[in-house]
Formats: structure tokens, C-alpha cells, sequence
């Protein structure tokens, strides 16, 4: 049976009542069925809550400008960008940190897989910052396809003149 149909007085005097009364029934009702709709998803595909189980700090060196983070099994590899002032050369440790998660603390590590093993790895990247002064390192990227992780890097102030090193 469907609804009495407003007088144009009704009208006149609650229109906005009238219509947000309407919203919130339609609103309550999405909010009805989309309940409905993750309860379906989650019987289903199952679900895994998410919750802050600890607050820990990363301290650097330098000041810096945290860009990303990567997690590679109880350590993590921390990206960020450090405005040096007069030193000439950028150095891996002024941009990459490792640390290791012991005791719900974050424990600097040494970069020696990342620059003593791979003497190649740093020659690049200190070619990088010399060559391009407005490089900044931008974010890690993970194609799932492939087991590689890539550093980006943005080389002027245009979003799409980047640079990557794959690991």
C-alpha cells in the first residue's frame, strides 16, 4: 500500500522535515542492507580484525621527512628524506634505515646488506643525487608477481620523472 500523498500545506510548512525524514529512512535502510551485505562477505571469505596492538618510534640520525616503510619479516627497511644543507654528497644511511622489531621496540640495524654486499647499489644511488639535485626518495613498491621491491625515486619537481631500483 503505498504512502498518503502530502497536501500542498503539509508541504509548505515541513518540506525539510519532509525530505530529511526520507533521507534518513532511505539512509537507514542502505545502512540495513549493507550490514546484511558484510555479514554475507565475511561468512564467506572470513575476516581478520584490525587492531593497534603497540605504538613504537623510529629514531634517525637526521632529521628527516618519513616516506615509507617496508616490513621484510621482523625487520624493516625505512625510507626517508633528509635536506643535508652544504654536504656535497648524499650517502645511503641519510635516506635508508634498517631496524629490527624486538620487544615491541624498533632497533637500528646495520645497512651493511644493502651497501657493503652491493657496492653497485651505492655507486647508483650516489650518482643519482649527484647528477639530479632535486631527487627525493618517494615510496617502495611491491609487484606481486614478482618477488622484487622497488625504490623510487622522484628526480625533479614533474611527479612522472622517476627513477626505481629493484631489489
Amino acid at each position: 500500500m503505498s504512502e498518503p500523498l502530502e497536501t500542498p500545506q503539509q508541504l509548505e510548512g515541513g518540506t525539510y522535515e519532509v525530505i530529511k525524514s526520507r533521507l534518513n529512512k532511505q539512509a537507514d535502510d542502505l545502512r540495513s542492507r549493507l550490514n546484511q551485505l558484510n555479514t554475507s562477505r565475511k561468512a564467506v571469505f572470513g575476516a581478520v580484525e584490525l587492531k593497534l596492538i603497540g605504538n613504537a618510534r623510529i629514531n634517525t640520525e637526521n632529521n628527516c621527512l618519513a616516506k615509507d616503510i617496508f616490513a621484510i619479516s621482523k625487520y624493516c627497511l625505512f625510507g626517508y628524506n633528509v635536506h643535508i644543507g652544504l654536504r656535497a654528497d648524499m650517502q645511503v644511511k641519510d635516506v635508508f634505515s634498517i631496524y629490527e622489531l624486538a620487544d615491541e621496540q624498533f632497533k637500528p640495524c646495520s645497512l651493511d646488506w644493502l651497501c657493503k654486499d652491493n657496492p653497485r647499489f651505492v655507486e647508483d644511488f650516489q650518482n643519482l643525487y649527484k647528477y639530479y639535485k632535486e631527487a627525493v626518495f618517494v615510496k617502495f613498491a611491491i609487484e606481486q608477481s614478482q618477488p622484487y621491491v622497488y625504490m623510487i625515486f622522484q628526480l625533479s619537481k614533474d611527479i612522472n620523472d622517476t627513477k626505481s631500483f629493484k631489489w
